[in-house]
C-alpha cells in the first residue's frame, strides 16, 4: 500500500508529491489519515538543510510538524485512541523526515490529542506547534491584570495565539505591526496597535505609556530589532521570545538591565489545554490560508520569506 506525500530527495530541491509506503505504527503508536498538516517556520529549514548537523534527516525527507485527523489503527500498548478517533497533534520521531505533508503519518500516541470539536481538521492543523509555543511563551512571561504587554508579530501564528492569551490573563496588549495588520491584531486580542512601518517603535510605545512597558513577548527573531524596542519596558521588564537565540539575547538585553527568557514549544501533552481553550471559546484559531499538497513548494517559499499572516495549512484530503 502506498500514500501520497510531498517529500524531498535531497537538501535545497523544491521537492514533489511522491508515491511512498504507509507507514506502520509500532508499540505505543498510532497511524493517523492526515486531512490537514500545518506548516510552520522550522519546516522550510528542514528541507534546506539547515538543521543538518544537529539532527538525523532521512530521505526522501517529508516535511511536516503538526497534523489533524483520524486514527486508522493503533499499535501494542495504546489504550488511549482507537480506529476512527479524531486526532491533531505533532510528528514525534527521533529524526527529520516522516513528517505530516503525507496522506499518512505514524506518530507517538502521546503526540496526539482528541481534535477540538468545535473546529474542523484544517483549524485543528493550524494549531498544535504555534498554540504549545505560545502557551509556554505566556507561562515565562506570566502576565497579570493591569500590566501591559508588547507583542511582536502578533499576526502571525505564535503571535495571534499569545495575544489572546495575555488579554484573557487582563493585560493591555499592543501588537507590534503594519497598518494592514491592526485590524486583525485587535480581533485577535489587542487592545492597541502600533505600526512598525511608520517610524520609531519604541518612541511611539513610549509616548503612550510613559511609566514603560511590563513585558515583550517576540515572535521575531532579530535581537538587534527587539533590542531597539526594549527601551519601552519599565525597569526590569522582561523580553519572552520562541525565536531568539538566548545567548545572543541575553547579551544584547542584559546590559540594558531587561532580563530574557526563551520560550520552548510546550510538550504534546499539554494539547487539551487548548482543547478547553478553543472548545470554551476563549481563544479562536489564526486566521487560515490554505494550500493543496501539490503547492508545498510554494507554501515553504513563503513561509521562508517571513512575514505569514496567520497560519499556512495544506489540505492532504
Amino acid at each position: 500500500m502506498s500514500m501520497r506525500a510531498f517529500a524531498v530527495d535531497e537538501f535545497g530541491a523544491a521537492g514533489s508529491v511522491h508515491q511512498l509506503p504507509i507507514p506502520e505504527p509500532g508499540p505505543g503508536e498510532i497511524l493517523v489519515t492526515v486531512h490537514a498538516a500545518g506548516v510552520n517556520v522550522m519546516d522550510p529549514l528542514y528541507v534546506a538543510g539547515v538543521m543538518k548537523d544537529y539532527m538525523e534527516h532521512r530521505f526522501p525527507l517529508v516535511p511536516g510538524i503538526d497534523f489533524a485527523g483520524v486514527v486508522e489503527r493503533v499499535g501494542g500498548d495504546v489504550e488511549r485512541f482507537a480506529a476512527g478517533d479524531d486526532v491533531y497533534g505533532i510528528s514525534s520521531k527521533p529524526f527529520v523526515g516522516a513528517g505530516t505533508f503525507a496522506e499518512s503519518v505514524v506518530v507517538g500516541a502521546d503526540s496526539a490529542a482528541p481534535k477540538p470539536e468545535t473546529i474542523d481538521y484544517v483549524q485543528a492543523a493550524s494549531v498544535p506547534h504555534v498554540g504549545l509555543t505560545a502557551l509556554a511563551a505566556i507561562e515565562e512571561a506570566d502576565p497579570q491584570p493591569g500590566q501591559t504587554i508588547a507583542v511582536v508579530g502578533a499576526t502571525g501564528g505564535v503571535g495571534s495565539f499569545v495575544s489572546q492569551l495575555a488579554a484573557a490573563r487582563g493585560a493591555t496588549v499592543v501588537a507590534v505591526t503594519t497598518a494592514s495588520g491592526a485590524e486583525q491584531a485587535r480581533e485577535y486580542g489587542a487592545s492597541e496597535t502600533i505600526d512598525y512601518q511608520a517610524g520609531d517603535v519604541a518612541a511611539a510605545l513610549r509616548a503612550r505609556h510613559p511609566a514603560g512597558l511590563d513585558a515583550i513577548i517576540s515572535a521575531y527573531g532579530d535581537v538587534d530589532v527587539v533590542a531597539g524596542i526594549a527601551a519601552a519596558l519599565r525597569e526590569g521588564g522582561l523580553v519572552v521570545s520562541p525565536a531568539m537565540r538566548a545567548d545572543v539575547a541575553k547579551a544584547a538585553l542584559e546590559p540594558l538591565g531587561i532580563s530574557f527568557k526563551s520560550a520552548n514549544r510546550l510538550p504534546p501533552s499539554r494539547l487539551p489545554e487548548l482543547t478547553a481553550l478553543i472548545d470554551g471559546g476563549q481563544v479562536r484559531v489564526p486566521p487560515i490560508t490554505t494550500v493543496p499538497l501539490e503547492a508545498t513548494p510554494d507554501a515553504l517559499r513563503k513561509m521562508a520569506g517571513g512575514h505569514v499572516r496567520g497560519k499556512l495549512v495544506i489540505t492532504v484530503r
